[in-house]
């Protein structure tokens, strides 16, 4: 199962990196984990280019049975504002989301395929506590997202909400 392959993973980052601190806005700090955030879920990298800004790539995919399948794939830029806090860290960040989505479904032996460029803008915060795992931090967030299928099925646009876990070490 995949989500037993993510998990195995997450879990191997985790325990061979040494270097880590509760500093979530360091620059030049990598985090590594799970993310979700409609159409972009799976597997996520999140690297600090300065304190401010940031980037995050999500790569995913699920199959859901019945015959259907899903790959997704998204960049984001994320702006992060100052962290706060002491026993809670907390991080706010705004985000501009471009990616790619396709589902396909298999039925009685006919095969359709429906894919999107997606878009998306939100904010979040990312938070962890100190005495806790040091490295280890969780997110919320909120925004809005949009496409339109390639082969005229339909367009999409709406509320999104999200949450993710990353753990941070240096490079």
């Amino acid at each position: 199962m995949k989500i037993n392959y993510y998990f195995t993973l997450f879990l191997t980052v985790i325990f061979l990196s040494t270097a880590h601190s509760q500093d979530l806005a360091e620059p030049d700090k990598l985090g590594v984990g799970l993310a979700s955030s409609y159409p972009a879920y799976g597997l996520s990298a999140k690297y600090n280019f300065t304190e401010t800004h940031a980037g995050q790539l999500i790569v995913g995919g699920a199959s859901y049975g019945f015959g259907s399948s899903s790959f997704a794939l998204s960049g984001r830029y994320l702006y992060n504002f100052e962290q706060g806090g002491d026993s809670f860290i907390y991080k706010p960040y705004l985000y501009g989301q471009l990616g790619y989505f396709t589902v396909k479904f298999d039925f009685l032996g006919q095969s359709e395929s429906f894919n999107t460029i997606s878009f998306g803008v939100g904010g979040g915060v990312e938070f962890t506590f100190s005495n806790f795992v040091d490295g280890l931090a969780f997110s919320g967030e909120l925004g809005y997202v949009g496409g339109s299928f390639d082969d005229g099925i339909g367009t999409y646009a709406g509320f999104a909400y999200g949450a993710g876990i990353h753990y941070y070490f240096n490079l």
